[in-house]
């Protein structure tokens, strides 16, 4: 069986009303067992039986209650291909319903690719890439620091391979908004608007705004052979709450990035997304699942919502098929003594695979570093013994490893690297029994006012730091910038106007980016 997720679209039909959105879900039998089908519905239309309740999503904006009470949708017994369906996501993603609008004029693109390398929980900017030696102690923290191949720029002693490669980075050290939660700080800096809801309690909904990759496969999509967005080694979560901003958002499921979600450092990695496993015997061919396809959806050639079908299955037989693709993944084609530089461990192994993945021709990269719960960057509580001794050190091996590797293979000049968190930390240490909640002994609270962003290749000029915060790393002194900034930035870098428009899924145009480049950054 294959499951075939349609996500959200818009029928025209007869029998759908055009004002809501409604879900898909296709059971298709390899077999000849079972030819069963469930659509969604308008209440009263196409009896539907009951066999088991698949879960619909309950955010108020997700559409009419009554609609999603109404929903029953069969599941038998499946043929998956790959764990989630193609690279990781629905069908939907590769089965698209039809494109909504939204062009701009072409600016010259100084990126191919962009690798999104994003700190969940937020790394201190002071015991990081501004750090205030001259401050007093309760400010400046225990850690000395050093010279780095940047002529008059210092990085903290925690970072000697970092130091290394700074002739290679930019530092912008004037970044600031007001979200101080981490899921909409994620969503803030994933996507670069702001959140409605500034609280740990705000989780993913349709109506979210698409992550990067998502625009750009939406603006300019790339090679069919290869996924436009990926994102790994696992979703951003604070508590149960997904982060929004990890999907195609308002733009709908059919935008979705390929989020692998296992570890590259396990010694069974592997994306079984890949591999097409069928009951009953093997497909002998990709002509033979085509036309088995073809049989199984003739009932719903009338439907708008799946015109394009043509086109679609064969970029998911493509995407399925695609020795470039699988290949891309297949660390094990790397020496070991380069994944043994990169670090074995999951920030070095998953920053290889973003450096595999873009010279392989994927346009859109977000690497995760750490979760919560878990190995991440929130320190509200001992701060510097947590950096020193588990959160920096791989992440100076795998981080350094990247821009070394990049360069050497002649990719860093078209790829541009973003080194971000959320926010920063606050200048403050907590002290013991502290009167201010969610500081702890020798930790740092969250900072939004004032942090650091960490960029390079693409033309961004090296060995710089543009702007300065005050003498306490409390604010930026002159030229702040936003998410939406950086958001514009990164457009641009990949040649899409950032005051283009986008649609979602009823028509209603958005900016592409609240914020104009930060041009000062490039060469």
């Amino acid at each position: 069986m294959i499951l075939a997720d349609f996500g959200y679209a818009r029928p025209t039909g007869e029998h759908f009303s055009d004002s809501i959105f409604w879900r898909i879900r296709l059971h298709v039998s390899l077999r000849g067992t079972s030819n069963e089908r469930d659509f969604g519905r308008t209440a009263g239309q196409l009896p539907i039986r009951e066999v088991e309740k698949i879960p619909m999503p309950q955010h108020p904006s997700d559409g009419c209650q009554d609609f999603l009470r109404g929903q029953r949708l069969l599941r038998r017994d499946v043929l998956r291909v790959g764990a989630f369906g193609v690279f990781g996501c629905p069908l939907s993603r590769l089965l698209a319903a039809e494109s909504n609008g939204g062009s701009g004029s072409p600016t010259p693109a100084r990126a191919k690719s962009v690798i999104f390398y994003h700190h969940y929980g937020a790394p201190s900017h002071i015991d990081t890439f501004d750090s205030k030696p001259d401050a007093p102690a309760e400010i400046r923290g225990e850690f000395a620091t050093i010279e780095s191949s940047a002529p008059g720029f210092r990085v903290t002693e925690i970072m000697p391979q970092i130091a290394r490669v700074c002739d290679r980075l930019a530092v912008v050290r004037t970044m600031s908004h007001r979200t101080a939660n981490h899921n909409p700080g994620v969503y803030l800096a994933i996507t670069g608007r702001t959140s409605v809801r500034d609280q740990v309690q705000v989780g993913a909904t349709p109506d979210d705004w698409p992550n990067y990759g998502a625009v750009l496969e939406k603006m300019s999509p790339g090679d069919a052979s290869l996924p436009t967005a990926v994102q790994l080694p696992h979703h951003a979560f604070d508590q149960v709450f997904r982060c929004p901003g990890q999907a195609g958002g308002l733009l709908g499921s059919a935008y979705d990035p390929l989020v692998v979600t296992r570890d590259p450092n396990q010694s069974d990695f592997r994306v079984d997304e890949f591999d097409l496993r069928v009951e009953g015997g093997q497909l002998a061919n990709r002509q033979g699942l085509l036309a088995t396809l073809d049989q199984q959806i003739a009932t719903l050639d009338k439907l708008a919502a799946v015109s394009r079908w043509d086109s679609h299955r064969e970029r998911a037989i493509s995407l399925l098929t695609s020795t470039r693709t699988k290949q891309a993944f297949d660390l094990n084609r790397e020496p070991d003594s380069l994944r043994d530089r990169y670090g074995r461990h999951k920030s070095g192994q998953s920053l290889l695979l973003a450096r595999r993945l873009v010279e392989a021709g994927v346009r859109f990269v977000t690497v995760f570093s750490g979760s919560n719960p878990g190995d991440g960057w929130d320190t509200h509580v001992d701060n510097f013994r947590k950096l020193k001794n588990s959160l920096m050190p791989p992440e100076d091996q795998a981080f350094s490893a990247l821009i070394e590797d990049l360069d050497a293979h002649g990719l860093l000049d078209e790829t541009l690297v973003v080194w971000s968190g959320e926010f920063g930390r606050k200048p403050h240490i907590g002290r013991p029994n502290p009167a201010v909640n969610n500081i702890g002994p020798g930790g740092r609270d969250h900072w939004p006012a004032c942090y650091s962003l960490v960029l390079a290749g693409a033309g961004v000029k090296r060995g710089f730091v543009y702007g300065e915060s005050d003498r306490i790393g409390e604010y930026p002194r002159g030229n702040p910038h936003t998410p939406g900034d950086m958001a514009a930035t990164i457009f641009q870098c990949l040649g899409l106007d950032p005051h283009a428009h986008i649609h979602d899924a009823v028509g209603r145009p958005y900016t592409l980016a609240d914020g104009e480049p930060i041009s000062g950054i490039f060469v």
